[in-house]
């Protein structure tokens, strides 16, 4: 009975929400997002074609911002990041392959320009907005472009998509 009313709750209390574009490749998020985590947030890569495609999870490139009861939120500070770049073997490791229907739990980075960080008030409440895009161009920034040929010759396609969403932020 703990289990079934456990299973209702977590069904009833949190969804997935879809925050791409394209209609073969879905990008789900659970909603409402908790933020103030440490933990990476995981999200749901399900492709719903018979096509292989690359996915660079550090190749969504855009901008996003918070708003705090419908207004933009000024950041409290940005995060200094550093240049990274990819050998033949972080290739390997980075990008995800997703196989024609096949379905995949992984992070990534929905805008990779995004630096700021928000303090956050209890009461209030915040939504996450969020326009961004994945291309070739944007997969091959930070390298692979050799890696991303070979596979393209293979017949693997990059994913060309977008991301436009307003994502529920809760404590």
């Amino acid at each position: 009975m703990i289990l079934m009313i456990s299973f209702f709750s977590y069904f009833f209390c949190s969804s997935q929400m879809k925050l791409n574009k394209s209609k073969e490749i879905d990008i789900l998020i659970n909603t409402p997002w908790k933020f103030g985590k440490t933990n990476e947030v995981i999200y749901t890569i399900e492709n719903k074609s018979n096509r292989t495609y690359i996915i660079d999870p550090f190749g969504f490139y855009g901008e996003s911002y918070v708003l705090e009861n419908g207004k933009v939120l000024k950041p409290t500070t940005y995060l200094k990041n550093g240049y990274y770049s990819r050998n033949d073997k972080l290739c390997h490791e980075d990008l995800i392959i997703l196989k024609p229907f096949q379905k995949l739990h992984h992070s990534i980075n929905y805008d990779k320009n995004n630096r700021a960080l928000y303090t956050y008030t209890k009461p209030n409440k915040y939504e996450e907005i969020i326009k961004s895009s994945h291309n070739r161009y944007n997969a091959t920034i930070l390298g692979c472009d050799n890696f991303i040929k070979e596979l393209e010759s293979k017949g693997y396609k990059v994913l060309e998509d977008s991301i436009v969403a307003k994502i529920p932020l809760r404590h």
